[in-house]
């Protein structure tokens, strides 16, 4: 990583992304001018809306995690959060600003503006690896976690502390795609199915990547809205 990142993480579980991007280039800054609940005052006021701003975003999936009982959904949501923790770690980035909040089985990140597409699938991405494979070794079968994940990069938005935009929806995609799902659960001892999109992309092609280009395998994503290409390997 080039510095200190500058903004928190902010972690979502689940749910679909959605809002506008405003094009431009770098990031415009301003106070929200409406007025909040009191009770929710102090914490808007300690951030800064951003729009346009230009980030990393990874979304997670846990593969067949609605075949699981309560008691297994409790578990899941913990084992996941420590291994996304774990990535946080390994990037540097503090945990008093890495948020994670619980929405379900998956996990939505958008990156602190200082956190690369390289730092992401170098070390971020292996982070996670690495502390699944740890869990899922200490784990009986039935605690197990297989995680699908992707990463894009765009244009997205901050208001009132929620990130939205179209990167986010992209993203949700990709991680959905039935082709992934399908070879993450065929795949043994991998743990983790890794799904970029086409600008991601660009860092592996360009030879910035540990993994080079003839590591990824290609995929033709058609989810709802979404046709295009990506890229997967497995972890």
């Amino acid at each position: 990583m080039q510095s200190e990142p500058s903004h928190g993480v902010r972690v979502k579980i689940g749910g679909n992304a959605h809002g506008p991007v405003v094009a431009g280039n770098g990031n415009v800054t301003h106070m929200n001018t409406a007025t909040p609940e009191p009770e929710v005052a102090s914490e808007r006021g300690r951030r800064a809306d951003l729009l346009a701003a230009y980030r990393v975003v990874v979304t997670t999936d846990v593969q067949r995690s609605s075949s699981r009982n309560n008691d297994g959904q409790r578990r899941m949501r913990r084992a996941l959060e420590e291994c996304v923790q774990a990535g946080a770690v390994a990037l540097g980035v503090p945990q008093e600003v890495f948020e994670p909040v619980d929405r379900g089985d998956g996990l939505q990140v958008v990156m602190p503006e200082a956190v690369t597409l390289v730092d992401v699938l170098d070390t971020f991405v292996e982070g996670v690896a690495k502390a699944l494979r740890e869990h899922n070794q200490a784990a009986s079968d039935a605690y197990r976690i297989d995680l699908r994940a992707a990463v894009h990069v765009g244009y997205v938005d901050q208001v009132g502390g929620e990130w939205s935009g179209t990167p986010l929806v992209h993203a949700a995609r990709l991680v959905d795609a039935p082709e992934v799902k399908h070879v993450l659960g065929e795949a043994g001892d991998a743990c983790l199915a890794l799904v970029v999109s086409d600008a991601a992309k660009h860092v592996v092609d360009e030879g910035y990547c540990k993994v080079g280009p003839i590591g990824y395998r290609h995929l033709a994503v058609v989810v709802k809205e979404t046709s295009c290409d990506a890229w997967w390997r497995l972890l």
